[in-house]
């Protein structure tokens, strides 16, 4: 990834947010002598007692990517946080337009989990994560069809992914002047829809940290 230095982001925990924020990730896996695969799946952090750094996801038995990772266990998952279009017209100076975003890349290695427990503490904390801004979360159990261990692990497998190197920008106009910042973020403030406010929001909290 392009990663100008203004660019980086060295806040741990900004990076934290951004993957809890947006856990609908992008798996890459690669598999020898073949194209690189790519998958969409929900990742979020462990819960589990030290592996608070770990992001644990399940798959379909039928998804051939968890067969990719047996024979190479290396992976790439990218974070897409909030993105929108920047117009010129917000700069006090004279510029061409540009996109504000934040996204991060993930390297490491998947851990496949084949241990029926696991499996199910898998799901658990998937479902806990998901549910709880419901006003009445569901808990997660298993369907009928799915309480015997042997139908269960021949449906699904879940994985643990552990981070070794994250890649993350955040492109906020950091480049620009004071008065151009200023600018984006009170055009960002005429819009209505939900990225603008969250990269509006975004580029509030850097401008906030300039000051500290």
């Amino acid at each position: 990834m392009y990663l100008p230095q203004h660019f980086l982001s060295a806040d741990g925990q900004q990076t934290r947010k951004l993957i809890q924020d947006n856990s609908f990730a992008t798996v890459l896996s690669f598999p020898k002598d073949q194209p690189v695969f790519i998958n969409h799946l929900p990742v979020i952090f462990s819960t589990v007692a030290g592996e608070e750094d770990i992001l644990i996801g399940h798959m379909a038995q039928m998804n051939p990517q968890w067969k990719h990772f047996q024979e190479n266990p290396q992976a790439t998952i990218i974070i897409n946080g909030a993105h929108t279009y920047i117009t010129p017209t917000w700069y006090k100076s004279h510029d061409v337009p540009t996109w504000n975003y934040a996204v991060a890349h993930l390297h490491g290695k998947i851990e496949l989990l084949v241990n029926f427990k696991d499996q199910i503490s898998v799901l658990t904390q998937l479902v806990d994560f998901y549910e709880k801004s419901q006003s009445q979360p569901w808990k997660f159990k298993l369907p009928d069809d799915l309480k015997n261990e042997k139908l269960l692990m021949s449906a699904i497998i879940s994985f643990k992914f552990h981070i070794e190197k994250i890649d993350a920008k955040f492109k906020m106009s950091q480049n620009r002047s004071r008065d151009d910042r200023q600018g984006v973020i009170d055009g960002l403030s005429a819009r209505t829809d939900q990225m603008s406010s969250l990269v509006k929001a975004m580029m509030v909290e850097n401008e906030k940290n300039r000051k500290l």
